[in-house]
């Protein structure tokens, strides 16, 4: 079992680099965040998944840059009709701070994306309510202000995840800024975007 890599960035693919580590190239999926921080010729480290079908004899490798994406691929390929490749593209979408917000809050909207029907949100949001709430995941980690600023920006038209990563950044700046501050702010940062 591998536990991490380190190595040279050969080739970086639509959802895989060639990681060179002594001379072996190894393929590793990643998620599309972890892709956008690779480029040919870097020195990466990457903590590994492997996943191993037996019946069809294929071994495959996935690699995260963080822990706490690795712990959501976990969680995620444990309920059932989640594939490896399908925990991926969601990883590619969410931050593994919002997966947990989406489970813990029962969010659909947030976790409804390409591959992922209303049954299948359902089992993720049912089977992983739970585990999500052991790790310390609740709303009370979560500035209330922040979804009313979201949902403003969603409104004016915004991306909703767009959204997300511009308020948790003008709030983890700023705590203490009331939600007309917030959602002026992220206006301001939005437009010279």
């Amino acid at each position: 079992m591998i536990g991490s890599l380190s190595g040279i960035v050969d080739e970086v693919r639509s959802d895989h680099i060639v990681l060179n580590v002594s001379d072996v190239g190894y393929i590793v999926h990643l998620s599309a965040k972890a892709l956008n921080a690779c480029s040919t010729g870097s020195r990466i480290k990457l903590l590994i998944e492997t996943y191993a079908n037996n019946r069809e004899n294929i071994t495959q490798l996935y690699g995260f840059i963080s822990k706490e994406e690795q712990r959501c691929l976990r969680l995620l390929v444990k309920v059932s009709g989640v594939s490896y490749k399908t925990a991926m593209s969601i990883l590619s979408k969410l931050t593994p701070e919002q997966l947990f917000l989406a489970i813990a809050n029962e969010d659909k909207v947030t976790l409804k994306m390409s591959g992922l029907g209303p049954k299948l949100i359902n089992r993720i949001i049912t089977e992983l309510n739970s585990k999500v709430s052991k790790l310390g995941v609740n709303n009370n980690d979560f500035c209330p202000i922040k979804e009313d600023a979201i949902s403003a920006l969603i409104n004016l038209g915004y991306e909703k995840m767009k959204a997300y990563d511009t308020i948790k950044k003008i709030q983890d700046e700023s705590p203490n800024l009331e939600t007309k501050d917030i959602i002026r702010a992220a206006l301001k940062e939005l437009s010279t975007l």
